[in-house]
């Protein structure tokens, strides 16, 4: 193998290497975001006595049901995007977009509770959701289940943001996909040139007596 080839071969293979390496951190992150939880809170003899939350109404919908079509594990009959594109709950390793608010105490808030209706959300003159689901409506059925899994997760605490970590995984990501491109993209551009993508430039614009 001569002193081209071998150049050839380190330089790929620092490349996948790279690219592995990228992926990796970003599925230990994604995984070290799953796991971590609050540290539990250390009792103290002047602690103030626990509040019972106040019980909250019981909804006729599925909470389960209501998380999948939150999350997007199961579509909307429309085709409508889950709301986790725009907004959190306190659910998934990355917790959600940060379009709209957090909604993880929306069934608790007197102001808002009235909101979680079909005819809310797929009202044309509603900010931002007007323009979506009013094309894509979800029925009556649907936000039933929502509005269970919303009084469900009214009684736990609003887990802390996972902006960062998105990030990170989105831009490990976007750098691995870059690598992995320009190792398929210059390897067919090499062979279509029978040699490297220097010397098929060289010859393309005139040198070693290309014209």
């Amino acid at each position: 193998m001569d002193l081209k080839s071998c150049k050839r071969v380190f330089w790929k293979g620092l490349q996948l290497g790279l690219a592995a390496f990228l992926v990796t951190g970003a599925v230990v992150t994604v995984e070290a975001a799953d796991q971590a939880t609050p540290a539990p809170a250390v009792a103290t003899a002047e602690a103030a006595p626990a509040v019972e939350a106040a019980p909250v109404p019981a909804e006729p919908g599925d909470a389960r049901l209501g998380e999948l079509y939150f999350t997007g594990g199961k579509r909307f009959a429309s085709g409508a995007p889950p709301c986790i594109s725009c907004h959190s709950a306190s659910v998934g390793a990355l917790g959600g977009g940060v379009l709209g608010p957090n909604l993880t105490k929306v069934y608790a808030d007197e102001s808002k509770n009235p909101l979680i209706n079909s005819a809310w959300i797929n009202n044309p003159s509603t900010p931002v959701m007007g323009t979506v689901f009013s094309n894509r409506p979800v029925s009556d059925d649907e936000v039933g289940h929502l509005r269970a899994f919303f009084a469900k997760q009214s009684q736990g605490n609003v887990a802390p943001s996972s902006t960062g970590t998105f990030t990170i995984v989105g831009i490990g990501g976007f750098i691995g996909i870059l690598i992995l491109f320009n190792i398929i993209w210059s390897g067919r551009y090499r062979n279509r040139n029978k040699g490297t993508a220097h010397d098929a430039l060289w010859r393309n614009y005139g040198g070693k007596g290309g014209r």
